[in-house]
């Protein structure tokens, strides 16, 4: 792990963002856990609610203590933003379940992405990523894939371990 890694292990932790959540099925989606961050990488949870009223309550009740605490209601879905030992939490609630969320799945591919494409994908990313790009165009862009950047890395998500890393491998 690297510094930046328990950096933001300690905040999850301080934040206590996992226990307060807990009901609500809290998964940590960042691209700091994959090594495909920049400077400005945040903190991403994904949640499932039932009752969006309960979440917000919660959310409220437990975050707005925080440095720049904000909560942006919508019909579908919820976002919480506020900061913990510099880092900046973003957490997403929607009544889907958390495997079924965008995030979540794109997450998953990256995890494979990051361990099949070793250190080599990792730099190439956030090199892209330092250049503006956010992390699907950047993946897009390296192993070149063909149309919408966010759907094209989710087609990974089928591909067997053997497939992605032999592709990955002939990219980098």
């Amino acid at each position: 792990m690297t510094s930046k890694t328990e950096n933001a292990e300690k905040a999850i932790s301080e934040s206590r963002v996992k226990d307060v959540l807990k009901a609500y099925s809290p998964k940590v989606v960042s691209t700091i856990f994959v090594e495909f961050d920049t400077d400005q990488s945040d903190i991403d949870v994904v949640c499932e609610y039932q009752q969006q009223s309960n979440f917000t309550s919660l959310i409220t009740s437990s975050f707005q203590r925080f440095e720049s605490y904000s909560l942006d209601m919508y019909a579908d879905h919820v976002i919480g933003r506020f900061r913990v030992s510099g880092f900046l939490f973003e957490i997403y609630g929607a009544p889907i379940p958390i495997t079924q969320q965008l995030a979540f799945r794109h997450y998953q591919v990256m995890e494979r992405l990051a361990r099949l494409g070793g250190e080599p994908l990792k730099q190439k990313i956030r090199k892209l990523k330092y250049s503006g790009l956010k992390t699907e165009p950047a993946i897009s862009q390296i192993l070149g894939l063909q149309g919408d950047p966010y759907s094209a890395v989710l087609e990974l998500e089928s591909w067997s371990n053997a497939q992605l890393e032999a592709y990955v491998q002939n990219r980098i």
